[in-house]
């Protein structure tokens, strides 16, 4: 297996170009680019930026799913900026929110004329930051999290060992590359001199006609990814031989109709987070206790710790903490308390327990942050979009097992409200993922002591209204 050389991201491409210039490096629905034609682009793409900007600065990427923005994206990394991967599918509130925060020295959102092939600039340092990535925050801004080129050359070095692609791997990265997890995996696989293949939008019957065509061998997508894939399959696509799957929660028959798809694929599930990269994996090839979320992954230790950051046994619940090198710089905006950090250990706030071997078990996560069809999303959020609305006087979100996104949204609203109009409001303050499937209307609201709402009792009621 070929090693990362250069420490910095895409510092290697030019030689890969230079090795095997006809070999395919990026395929986009119909489009297929060659590596000499990914590295000319570039490479004139980094001169046109640096005649814009200064090293260090901030770039906008304002463009949807596409060659482009990845070609814009590591012209950002090899020129020293940083790219600032914006959803394009974010309400005008969010878009203006981050600018205000963040102030790109440019902003980037249509392609811009080709030019002649120019060398790549002198790399970066390696701790350099080049990728401000976004997830939700507890109030409206999504917190940027900022990464350095060591952090995520560290976490290719892991990615090989714990996945083992190389240049004759096809690597299918079927969602937007504005979640870190399929734009992970394209770099990923540029790096690794393997092919990389993605969609300009998600549609599953789209992506198991192009795992055919291009005899895909490698797969990175989240649950619900996976479970539409599932639903939309009518026969077995035998060249998968790894499905890497973010945290899925697997039922029976979930994996009997995942062997019946991809015969031959090995399962890798990882549990992670934007600011930790990977923390754990469970193989389908070891021996995974039931219950776990897998061991560490490769360079990186765990520890249990409690409210006053002493190391807990084996076997106690408390704090999960993530030592690494694959770690987060620090956020752009948008961050709060959700994590601390001590030296080259960090927690995100999620909770759990090592056994005797190491294996990791969950046991929830800190307040009261939810993950619906991959996406974090914070209930404070949406519940302070609902109370702002007109005639709802008072607002909670749930959030309830669903077989496809993992997590429903439920939301209990005090007031007089029209649910279609509700929902044309939602739609134009959140993003889809965060809008509640239900409404439910409860004017008389069960109080704590201090007479704030009661969550407890308003679950309770929610889980008696669904028959849970």
């Amino acid at each position: 297996m070929r090693e990362v050389t250069g420490r910095t991201i895409g510092a290697d491409l030019e030689a890969l170009a230079r090795a095997a210039p006809s070999q395919p490096a990026l395929i986009c629905d119909g489009e297929v680019l060659d590596r000499a034609t990914l590295v000319g682009r570039i490479g004139h793409l980094a001169r046109e930026i640096g005649k814009r900007t200064k090293p260090g600065d901030g770039v906008a990427l304002d463009i949807g799913n596409s060659p482009l923005l990845v070609g814009m994206f590591l012209a950002c990394a090899v020129s020293g900026r940083q790219g600032l991967v914006y959803d394009t599918g974010w309400p005008a509130p969010y878009r203006q929110a981050i600018d205000e925060a963040l102030s790109p020295a440019l902003t980037v959102t249509e392609d811009w004329p080709a030019g002649e092939h120019v060398p790549f600039p002198e790399p970066p340092s390696p701790d350099s930051a080049f990728y401000v990535g976004f997830t939700s925050g507890s109030t409206g801004l999504p917190k940027g999290y900022r990464r350095s080129h060591q952090s995520w050359i560290d976490s290719f070095d892991a990615s090989a060992v714990e996945f083992g692609l190389g240049s004759d791997d096809m690597v299918f990265a079927p969602g937007g590359l504005s979640a870190s997890l399929h734009l992970y995996t394209v770099l990923h696989s540029l790096q690794r001199c393997a092919a990389a293949v993605m969609m300009r939008q998600f549609h599953p019957r789209r992506a198991l006609r192009l795992i055919e065509q291009h005899s895909v061998t490698a797969l990175s997508a989240t649950p619900t990814q996976l479970q539409m894939l599932l639903e939309a399959g009518r026969k077995p696509l035998p060249s998968l031989k790894t499905l890497m799957i973010s945290g899925a929660k697997w039922r029976p028959e979930t994996r009997e109709a995942t062997a019946r798809l991809f015969p031959n694929a090995a399962i890798a599930e990882f549990y992670g987070a934007s600011e930790t990269s990977f923390i754990t994996v469970a193989h389908s090839r070891e021996n995974i206790p039931m219950g776990s979320v897998g061991r560490a992954v490769h360079g990186v230790k765990l520890r249990i710790r409690d409210s006053e950051g002493r190391d807990l046994p084996a076997g106690e619940i408390g704090a999960i903490w993530v030592g690494s090198t694959m770690l987060f710089q620090d956020y752009a905006c948008g961050g709060g308390d959700e994590n601390r950090r001590e030296g080259d250990f960090m927690t995100v706030g999620d909770h759990g327990r090592l056994d005797e071997n190491g294996f990791l078990y969950l046991h929830g996560r800190e307040k009261r942050m939810l993950v619906t069809s991959g996406l974090n999303v914070y209930p404070e959020e949406v519940e302070a979009v609902l109370s702002n609305l007109q005639s709802i006087e008072e607002a909670v979100v749930f959030g309830v097992p669903d077989k496809l996104r993992g997590i429903e949204l439920v939301a209990v609203l005090r007031g007089d409200f029209d649910e279609a109009k509700l929902r044309t409001e939602c739609r134009r303050l959140l993003p889809a993922a965060k809008i509640p499937r239900r409404f439910m209307a409860l004017q008389d609201w069960p109080r704590t002591a201090g007479g704030k709402a009661d969550l407890t009792a308003l679950r309770g009621i929610v889980d008696g209204k669904l028959g849970r």
